[in-house]
């Protein structure tokens, strides 16, 4: 069938320009062409797939709802192979350094280590990608990824970073506010802040499996706020607006410079572990591999 051939790139071009433009003249003008090789590459392209894709007329040119449609998927196509030119342009630099991270991890844990790195190594350049999406780095310009567990990237090199904890954690103000403040039920009724991770929840210990090592039976608190994000969370624990179960490696900061105070010394693992997760690609750029040996002699 014709329909199953990719056209010639000039004609896609050529029909998205005069999409735009409503006219062969306007589009010529756009592409560097005359208006006849405008229009011949949209006679080629309505012969290729066998459908009128314009309606022409002494004012300009209409699309069909056929044009309509294929226009769509022209213009996805084509943002995507001009993504992809971008993409290539980063490839050539090899003093760039993409690495991509969860939100919070990359904000509370990631970026003083990348600043640090900076400091060391001057003509360099780590940029940041700070995403929930899975890298996929046949379509990325990342080099690296910190990885929440292992699932998801197979024939990929995973190195282990660390396994992080949870502990109960708030502000020194809010504990003022606790009539007991060396009691742990005193403290457990104030509001909880919670985490919402998604389909990782699973493996992130909640307050019922805090209380529970805590050898605590209180089911219930004043309602507290709820995020998705553990960089919200701990802004909210903070400024006061409830107990947290933080991540020992996010709150390191908070809990050294005493906006946050942990009360007790339990703590629970996290379910998973964060792996440094990159393609063989990556390996061929030097400043790369320096940068993991770098990180991974940190631990």
């Amino acid at each position: 069938m014709k329909t199953r051939q990719i056209p010639p790139l000039k004609a896609l071009l050529a029909f998205e320009a005069a999409a735009e433009a409503g006219s062969f003249a306007a589009a010529a003008e756009r592409l560097f062409v005359t208006p006849a090789a405008v229009s011949q590459q949209i006679k080629v392209l309505e012969q290729q797939l066998d459908i009128r894709l314009f309606e022409r007329s002494k004012s300009g040119v209409r699309l069909t709802r056929a044009g309509q449609s294929y226009l769509v998927f022209i213009r996805e196509a084509l943002e995507k192979l001009r993504l992809g030119q971008q993409q290539i342009e980063l490839f050539r630099r090899v003093d760039v350094l993409t690495i991509t991270a969860l939100p919070s991890l990359a904000s509370n844990w990631l970026m003083p280590l990348v600043l640090q790195w900076m400091e060391l190594n001057p003509g360099l350049q780590v940029r940041v990608e700070a995403s929930h999406a899975r890298v996929d780095f046949n379509r990325s310009v990342s080099d690296i990824c910190i990885g929440y567990g292992e699932s998801g990237y197979a024939g990929l090199n995973k190195e282990l970073l660390f396994t992080d904890s949870v502990s109960m954690v708030l502000s020194p103000q809010l504990l003022a506010t606790v009539a007991e403040p060396q009691s742990l039920e005193a403290i457990t009724q104030l509001p909880r802040i919670h985490i919402d991770w998604g389909e990782d929840n699973d493996s992130l210990p909640d307050w019922e499996d805090w209380l529970q090592a805590a050898g605590l039976d209180i089911a219930t608190s004043k309602a507290g706020p709820r995020f998705n994000l553990s960089s919200m969370a701990i802004d909210a624990a903070v400024q006061g607006k409830g107990l947290l179960l933080g991540q020992r490696m996010l709150i390191a900061d908070e809990l050294k410079a005493g906006r946050l105070v942990a009360p007790c010394e339990i703590s629970l693992p996290l379910g998973r572990a964060y792996y440094l997760v990159y393609p063989k690609r990556t390996l061929d750029n030097a400043n790369a591999r320096r940068f993991i040996d770098w990180l991974l002699a940190s631990f």
